[in-house]
């Protein structure tokens, strides 16, 4: 059975070692990244990547796909959903250092610190009282989205004292049993939300929150869900920020939006064409922080994503199921 690993990563032979015990008899190839379509797949059992073939066709032996990435949108409209492969995400890899960019952007939101940044350059004493801070203590964050991400947002945020709240498609479902790397983080029994809402509530959800955290996926449902009506929702003061997918939340609305006051602040990592051009408005938008879709990019990746990679192949070899099974349908 061949497993491939098409990635920009060298595995090195340690990681390769966890592998190949994990489901022994394995021939373990990779291709070091580039277009998997160039890539001859006929034995291809179990594919590693970010990235789909195009065509099926030459990959007659695949059976599972892992993805690479915690997003799973690239299955949608592919014509890997009208098959019966497995696809798996790396859904619990980006829990706390995604969670430690949120809480760093809501500190930096509460204490004016792009503000305070600026002061040094002037050379010019400010206004102190013009820069107070805002306590978080007692504040709402809504969490849009409660996967592995979302889950973490909460814990570290409710340690600052924070009341969480969160939206998601089936608030009924509250357990979370998939991935998670870093064992006593999360939220894995949903205990933290103080109020759970489903999409129909989205209005009564924003106009609660004082910070809102998007982590949902990336589907044809979420696509454009927050534009100019559910941003006009926003509380006096709130600040969004935005660390799942590109588009989910619509960039001129949002540019507008904070133009015009009607949202107080924002920090986005993801956007629906990377790199931002120059000439996006986001550049020239007020109150807006930007990152380079950096926020789920941290040193130990490949030895936790290997961790996960073992643990499937274990339960591959055994029949068992894989964790972070992809609903095909939903894409994700």
């Amino acid at each position: 059975m061949k497993l491939l690993l098409h990635t920009i990563f060298a595995f090195t032979p340690a990681q390769r070692s966890v592998l190949a015990a994990a489901l022994p008899g394995v021939e373990i190839a990779e291709t070091g990244g580039g277009d998997l379509n160039l890539y001859d797949g006929r034995d291809v059992a179990i594919l590693v990547t970010e990235q789909l073939p195009r065509e099926l066709a030459g990959w007659p032996a695949l059976r599972w796909v892992q993805l690479i990435s915690a997003g799973a949108n690239q299955v949608l409209g592919h014509p890997l959903q009208a098959t019966d492969i497995v696809v798996t995400n790396a859904s619990g890899t980006h829990g706390v250092p995604i969670a430690q960019y949120v809480t760093t952007a809501v500190l930096m939101a509460a204490h004016r610190v792009p503000e305070i940044l600026a002061f040094k350059p002037t050379r010019t004493w400010p206004n102190r009282t013009a820069l107070a801070s805002r306590p978080l203590r007692g504040a709402t964050v809504g969490l849009l989205g409660y996967g592995s991400i979302g889950r973490e947002c909460a814990r570290q945020l409710a340690a600052l004292g924070l009341r969480v709240i969160c939206l998601k498609r089936d608030p009924a479902a509250r357990e979370d049993r998939d991935f998670n790397a870093w064992p006593g983080t999360g939220d894995p029994a949903g205990r933290l939300p103080e109020a759970w809402y489903g999409p129909a509530a989205l209005e009564e959800f924003v106009r609660a929150s004082d910070y809102v955290v998007v982590t949902v996926p990336s589907t044809p449902q979420t696509a454009g869900l927050i534009g100019a009506r559910e941003l006009a929702w926003s509380k006096p003061g709130a600040h969004w920020v935005v660390v799942s997918r590109g588009g989910i939340v619509e960039e001129a609305a949002l540019a507008a939006a904070l133009r015009t006051g009607k949202v107080a602040g924002a920090t986005v990592d993801c956007f629906v064409r990377e790199p931002l051009p120059p000439d996006h408005e986001f550049f020239a938008t007020p109150n807006l922080l930007l990152t380079p879709h950096m926020s789920g990019v941290y040193a130990g990746f490949w030895d936790i994503f290997n961790t996960l990679l073992a643990d499937n192949l274990r339960r591959f070899a055994a029949g068992d199921p894989l964790l972070n099974r992809v609903q095909h349908a939903r894409g994700y």
